[in-house]
């Protein structure tokens, strides 16, 4: 009751910025139809810079107030039409007559949909914007829980890192403009979870493929999420935001060739864990805190030639009490994590259809923890890369387009540990690849890709071919997909530190898939196997150290479910993902091929949200089910002989669109409270009855509350009305 109490004060507080002005009331009206003449339902229509909006009715027509005056830009989109914009005075825009042209379908719009949700432009899950991820309930302004609830991804770990189809989360890859980042999730430890680094709100593509991805991208075994900024921002934008653990600021600046965005956060704790979860506050000498900034400049040289800046660094830490579960003994576990990221890219596209793409990044993460594991010890790492990349594509014709382009990436990883001993080591290592990518339109509607990628990796000494084919197919309203590719990826840094020379892990993945998409409704079936080879496996070689080698197996097949339904009744849409997963894989100490502890059978999840913009409200209900995890149990014969409690999380979410400039966000995760058990771990010592003693390995807190209230400082809106439709 007093959490309540205290979560009820803080709504009211926030409330207070939502003060809006009574204007005149203008109403704008109008039917869509296409060039036949047919009426279009549930296109979106609404005021450019402004809140003011609505869907088009069954018969096409629309009509909703606004308060704006003097010139205005109204805009119409639905998928598979041209969006429509049209500048007149506000008083002129009653009884509109407006009519869609459809896109032409050429060699850009056919895409291979196997594990792909960057659908282009004929589909409903198009490069998905910020706002329609964030606005999902559980997400609480993190753009890597949002992603977890699609089909093919496994509940998380306590790391709250991404698990996809029976992977690791190292087998992940984040891109920033086509651009490697090591380092895409703040720092955790035991207990404390870890969230996204980057602001969703300054990238204007967010795509996600859960395999048999371009050869492109390097080093992921099981997915890639390749995220992209604006090549221009032509309106100056203000914000602050003021939530329940952060204060920040974002904005952008755009002059006559160019602008310049920037994200400014400051996190802390100490609030949160005392009007929420006071218990905590002996566990804490000093609760988390972390600062981040991002800032990204643009330049325009002519027509399609765009050369930006992006950079983003994060300073975080914190004190723990911490303390083994099967001894009396406490220390205080400090942490400090340190991460920069800078890239550059530049792109440019010729009239011959040619484009051409340069770019540089650099990485840097340094992370120490004193009293890591015992009293007096440290621990420390630092890694760094520099990633180089270049690439063209041309379109020879409408039915043929290629693809081709270099990449190298120089790495460094640095580890140090002692207590009693010291235990300090360092590699430097390097990746060269080249691939090509051949898209082939055989037939309307029918697309072929033939790509390879050539890798080379200093620490095996050894080049590998990496060949992809992938085939699509549109018939009416469904489309076939199928792809097989093989994949590679380094061992981890924590492997290789003792045995670097090993063999990169390889995955050959089929998929195939049905798609159906009509209006407003998308059904999804894939399935999916991948087989993994050369896994790094402990020797039983007796020798001081641990020493690995690349004779580990494995394989994960399954399948994934996803319906999607944005208008089944008016101002509702609901969101159903199932996916089945069967993974096994003998690797690191695993004496038998065995189930995995982060592969869970089944996953399951279920998002309704409601959308009213005249109560000026998104609401979102969400639940997260996951079969139990598996584990090894000493008491009991065989391996991975135990499992988890079945997982389950209930989460909520409330988006007031208070006024033009004036955002409130309420986000409630787990409200039954569920304890979640990630496994166990046991004691190395027999207890009197001659049995090992356990303790669940659970989140320190179960439950979440984000409260936080965003403020447009400019003259124009805080959000484009559309970005909620």
């Amino acid at each position: 009751m007093l959490i309540i109490k205290r979560l009820a004060a803080t709504v009211w507080l926030l409330a207070c910025f939502a003060v809006a002005f009574s204007q005149m009331v203008v109403k704008i009206s109008g039917t869509v139809r296409d060039e036949a003449g047919q009426p279009v339902p549930y296109a979106n229509v609404y005021i450019k810079g402004t809140m003011d909006g609505a869907s088009t009715m069954v018969d096409g027509t629309f009509g909703f107030p606004t308060s704006g005056t003097g010139m205005m830009t109204l805009e119409v989109s639905s998928v598979g039409y041209v969006t429509y914009s049209v500048t007149r005075e506000a008083l002129n825009m009653d009884n509109l007559q407006i009519f869609l042209k459809p896109q032409t379908n050429n060699l850009d719009e056919v895409v291979i949909y196997a594990g792909n949700y960057s659908l282009k432009n004929s589909s409903t899950i198009n490069k998905t914007k910020a706002v329609e991820l964030l606005s999902t309930a559980g997400s609480n302004g993190d753009l890597f829980k949002a992603i977890s609830m699609l089909p093919g991804m496994q509940a998380p770990d306590r790391d709250g890192r991404l698990l996809v189809r029976g992977g690791s989360s190292r087998e992940s890859q984040t891109y920033i403009d086509d651009m490697h980042v090591l380092s895409p999730y703040t720092a955790s430890f035991g207990d404390v979870g870890s969230r996204g680094r980057y602001a969703p709100q300054l990238f204007e593509g967010i795509s996600f493929s859960l395999g048999g991805y371009v050869p492109e991208y390097s080093q992921g075994l099981s997915a890639v999420l390749p995220l992209y900024t604006r090549d221009e921002a032509n309106v100056t934008k203000v914000g602050v935001d003021v939530m329940n653990v952060s204060l920040g600021s974002s904005g952008t600046i755009p002059w006559h060739n160019g602008s310049s965005s920037y994200n400014l956060t400051y996190t802390d704790m100490t609030l949160y864990n005392e009007l929420f979860f006071p218990s905590l506050k002996s566990k804490w000498r000093r609760p988390y805190r972390q600062i981040g900034l991002q800032n990204q400049f643009r330049f325009t040289f002519g027509k399609d030639t765009y050369l930006k800046s992006y950079l983003a660094y994060s300073k975080a830490g914190f004190v723990l009490l911490s303390a083994d579960p099967f001894s009396a003994a406490t220390r205080n576990m400090e942490l400090s994590d340190d991460d920069l990221y800078i890239n550059t890219t530049f792109r440019k596209k010729l009239d011959s259809g040619a484009s051409y793409f340069f770019g540089a990044a650099y990485s840097s993460n340094r992370q120490n923890i004193e009293n890591a594991r015992t009293m007096n010890d440290s621990y420390f790492t630092k890694e760094r890369e520099i990633h180089l990349k270049s690439k063209a594509d041309k379109r020879f014709s409408d039915f043929y387009k290629i693809t081709a382009g270099v990449e190298t990436f120089f790495k460094r990883y640095q580890f140090h540990y002692s207590d009693t001993t010291l235990f300090d080591i360092g590699f430097n290592h390097g990746i060269g690849g080249a691939f090509i990518s051949n898209d082939f339109g055989l037939a309307k509607n029918l697309m072929l890709n033939i790509s390879a990628r050539m890798e080379y990796t200093s620490l095996s000494e050894q080049w590998q071919l990496l060949p992809r084919i992938a085939l699509g197919y549109r018939w009416r309203d469904l489309t076939f997909s199928g792809v097989l590719g093989k994949y590679q990826q380094n061992a981890d840094n924590e492997v290789l530190i003792y045995t670097p020379d090993l063999l990169p892990e390889t995955n050959v993945q089929a998929l195939v898939g049905i798609y159906y998409e009509r209006e407003n409704r998308i059904f999804r079936l894939e399935a999916y196997h991948k087989k993994y080879d050369h896994l790094p496996l402990l020797s039983e070689d007796i020798s001081p150290f641990l020493h690995y080698n690349s004779e580990g197996r494995g394989y994960s097949r399954g399948i994934d479910l996803f319906f999607n339904d944005t208008r089944f009744l008016e101002h509702w849409e609901y969101m159903l993902a199932y996916s089945y997963n069967d993974s096994r894989r003998q690797y690191l100490d695993f004496p038998c091929r065995d189930i995995p502890p982060f592969a869970m059978r089944h996953n399951a999840s279920a998002t309704l949200k409601y959308s009213n913009f005249s109560i000026r409200s998104i609401i979102s209900v969400s639940n997260r089910f996951a079969s139990g995890r598996y584990y090894h149990d000493p008491n009991r014969e065989g391996f991975m002989n135990g499992r988890t409690p079945n997982y389950n999380s209930l989460d909520a979410s409330w988006v007031y669109l208070a006024n033009k400039r004036t955002i409130i966000y309420l986000g409630f995760s787990n409200i039954l409270n569920q304890q979640n058990i990630y496994g166990y771990t046991f004691n190395d010592k027999r207890t009197l009855n001659d049995r090992y003693e356990s303790h669940p390995l659970t989140q320190q807190i179960n439950q979440s509350f984000y409260i936080g209230c965003f403020i447009s400082l400019g003259k124009n809106a805080a959000y484009n009305v559309s970005n909620f439709y």
